[in-house]
């Protein structure tokens, strides 16, 4: 089910980098060096839906968290910060999160707007090539994939 109009099923990405907003750390994501899979998380503190689907993404991430690196695009103003920071304490996120800010015009954001992400949540899983295995607005694609990559 197609959400976007970005990379999808298929494509190859090389590496993409940003700031994490609990560290200040630099962190740029190489695919190839990392476990199995790479899981990209694109939520907003002021999504229903993002919200709604964190304890769940929270639970998936640590079930699979052996081979799957978990990183968070939070995707914010400046004024909501302190609420998002608030967010990965009370759910526990402990993984990147690679703070995206929302600015008055639509650019901006940069992984954001690399992947052309447009929905929140979206989900992104990639193997260990950076290729994109799985684009979705629902958790239930990407639990659907590790477990079929599990037998």
């Amino acid at each position: 089910m197609a959400q976007h109009e970005g990379p999808s099923v298929g494509t190859t990405l090389r590496i993409l980098s940003g700031k994490d907003l609990i560290t200040g750390t630099v962190i740029d994501i190489e695919f190839s060096k990392l476990p199995t899979y790479s899981l990209l998380h694109f939520w907003s503190s002021r999504s229903d839906s993002s919200l709604k689907d964190l304890q769940e993404f929270v639970i998936l991430a640590n079930a699979y968290k052996q081979k799957t690196t978990v990183f968070a695009f939070p995707y914010e103003v400046k004024q909501d910060i302190g609420r998002t920071k608030e967010i990965i304490m009370k759910y526990k996120m402990n993984w990147a999160q690679l703070l995206q800010y929302k600015q008055s015009n639509p650019q901006g954001a940069n992984v954001i707007d690399v992947l052309q992400v447009d929905e929140f949540p979206t989900y992104i899983l990639l193997n260990k090539q950076g290729t994109i295995l799985v684009r979705s607005g629902s958790l239930r694609d990407v639990e659907e994939v590790l477990k079929r990559k599990e037998e």
